[in-house]
């Protein structure tokens, strides 16, 4: 092992010893005071996971809904969202999601081993429900739709749409402007003068309906906290 990692390996082994012994004294203090609290039973689900000594990193203007999960050397950029059910995945490689950019309902993505290239997404992409995103690159201004499947090596560059669907094989381009479907996902059409204002606005109202769902969660942190208190 890497005498760096051995030492990381130790301090997270004393590190929760630590925590575990602290915890146990405060659940003996507060039998000492009749307050029974710690008994109820909550869930111990987390939505970031530290995994091989990296831990995710997130932005203050983000969300990451309570049952999406981001594990190991994630990042996620201002005002970018994860929302339920979705799986971010740095375990093996990098992930990087840009600014303004949104991962739905039930999307992954990561890299599938650890030969697979890092995942980058920049700014104002959106990944659609259930979509698989693995070992690729994602320019701006990008809509991977609904169960589209987006493989290893694969280059989406700015202002591209993969529909609903679409299966993108390994090491494919799709070209900046262009749509495409199918499987194998081919060029469908180029993308309409309509649709690239669409692209660019997508992201923001996400990012806005983000806010709406973080401010209730906050509220129902306070409510919680006062339950307990």
């Amino acid at each position: 092992m890497n005498p760096i990692n051995g030492v990381k390996a130790l301090l997270h082994r004393v590190g929760f010893a630590m925590r575990e012994s602290g915890q146990a004294l405060e659940r003996v203090g507060c039998r000492l005071q009749g307050i029974y609290s710690f008994e109820e039973k909550l869930s111990r689900h987390s939505s970031v996971l530290p995994m091989r000594y990296e831990v995710p990193s997130v932005a203050k203007s983000a969300w990451v809904a309570p049952s999406g999960m981001l594990s190991g050397n994630v990042s996620i950029g201002e005002n970018s969202s994860v929302w339920y059910g979705a799986i971010v995945r740095g375990d093996f490689q990098p992930v990087t999601v840009g600014a303004n950019s949104n991962i739905q309902d039930a999307a992954y993505v990561g890299a599938a081993s650890e030969f697979s290239p890092p995942v980058v997404i920049g700014d104002n992409v959106s990944v659609g429900h259930g979509a698989v995103v693995k070992g690729c690159t994602i320019g701006d201004n990008v809509l991977v739709g609904i169960n589209a499947v987006i493989s290893e090596n694969v280059e989406v560059q700015s202002g591209a749409v993969v529909a609903a669907g679409a299966y993108v094989e390994e090491g494919a381009i799709v070209p900046s402007g262009e749509v495409w479907a199918g499987n194998p996902a081919k060029k469908l059409r180029d993308v309409r003068e309509g649709e690239v204002e669409y692209l660019k606005s997508l992201p923001g109202r996400y990012t806005e309906l983000a806010g709406e769902h973080k401010g209730v969660m906050k509220v129902l942190s306070l409510k919680q906290r006062e339950y307990y208190s």
